[in-house]
């Protein structure tokens, strides 16, 4: 099925894999996500999900690669790791095996993954989401919650701030990008059947650890579109991994939609007006196809370094019948600036309700 409106003849080219065997010296083989962030002294961090070393081995989450790869269009290479020789797990994680399909159940916390990473000055704020269970219907998250590096992501410190999952809850999956004073963040819930979509808030910058900071975007009768209203969605889902970037003064969004079971790309002008229709940049297909599709993929993280003449694009893929590959892939692509585009209503905001379409990922 694809998207109506969007590009059927996916737009990107594949560059390289960019782990696997490169990666293998820092105990990196096996991982996904990887999604990256410029800091502060102008190298490339890039935060991994569920990493091991060999197939079922040096099993955790998360942990992070570094880059000063300058010409993307060789493919990036790694040149450290959060850890030093061996890349360590970054963050605490439970790794609680149990995965009880009850989401209130005590001391459940299969995983902790990345979602996305801003920084701001000399600090770098990782937002990360703490996974309930890969077993259960809906992958329940417990909550999500921001930890901060100074060091260039050496040390890494779990804060207070935190955003408990109540069930469907729209606050989960984060992408983050900072603008004119403010961070900007778009999430949705952790689960690609959930029809409920993104919604836009943003914070002071220098109240990102306030939770009671954080104003929606959403609509009301009275005063329309507005800042501090209850949020409304502003696209559609069902939706998975995302990344929001600013790029040559254009608002750039990329993610995985699992209904047109692709990474798709939309546009805007302004982070709170209307967004493009979506591109189908990488396309999902079965494994051993040769049409230009990619099977099992996911993911879709924007290289802080991309034009939109050159915008590179990390995806994941992951072959859950056999365990491999299970791996993150460099492609490119060019994006065209947005038009100006019609004021947003409520009737072309609100999600549509659209069939799932499954992709197999586990």
């Amino acid at each position: 099925m694809r998207i109506p409106g969007s590009t059927t003849t996916p737009a990107a080219t594949y560059v390289k894999e960019v782990t696997g065997e490169a990666t293998r010296r820092w105990g990196v083989h096996g991982t996904d996500l990887g999604c990256p962030v410029r800091l502060s002294d102008g190298r490339v961090a890039f935060f991994f999900g569920d990493t091991f070393s060999s197939r079922g081995r040096g099993w955790r989450s998360p942990v992070m690669l570094r880059s000063t790869t300058t010409d993307l269009r060789g493919g990036i290479e790694f040149d450290s790791a959060g850890g030093g020789r061996t890349a360590r797990e970054i963050l605490p994680n439970a790794h609680d095996v149990r995965e009880s399909p009850d989401r209130e159940s005590a001391g459940s916390e299969f995983t902790v993954v990345p979602a996305d990473a801003v920084t701001i000055g000399d600090r770098t704020y990782l937002s990360v989401v703490s996974v309930h269970s890969w077993a259960s219907q809906g992958w329940p998250t417990n909550f999500t919650y921001l930890a901060w590096s100074d060091d260039g992501g050496e040390r890494w410190h779990r804060t207070r701030a935190r955003w408990d999952n109540r069930g469907g809850s729209l606050d989960q999956l984060w992408t983050m990008e900072r603008h004119e004073g403010y961070v900007y963040v778009v999430s949705s819930a952790f689960d690609r059947t959930n029809p409920g979509g993104m919604i836009l808030r943003r914070v002071p910058e220098a109240r990102i650890l306030e939770p009671g900071a954080y104003a929606d975007w959403g609509w009301d009768r009275g005063t329309g579109w507005a800042w501090g209203q209850p949020a409304t969605p502003i696209l559609p889902g069902p939706v998975g991994e995302m990344c929001l970037r600013r790029i040559d003064g254009t608002w750039v969004l990329a993610y995985f939609d699992p209904t047109a079971y692709a990474i798709v790309t939309r546009t805007a002008q302004r982070i709170d007006g209307r967004w493009s229709e979506p591109t189908v940049q990488v396309a999902g297909g079965d494994w051993g196809a040769a049409d230009g599709t990619w099977a099992q993929i996911y993911g879709g993280y924007v290289h802080p370094a991309s034009t939109l003449d050159e915008l590179h694009l990390l995806v994941s893929q992951w072959n859950t019948t056999t365990g491999d590959p299970y791996r993150v892939l460099q492609f490119t692509t060019r994006l065209d600036a947005p038009v100006t585009p019609p004021a947003p209503t409520p009737s072309t905001a609100l999600p549509l309700r659209v069939p799932h379409h499954g992709n197999g990922i586990g």
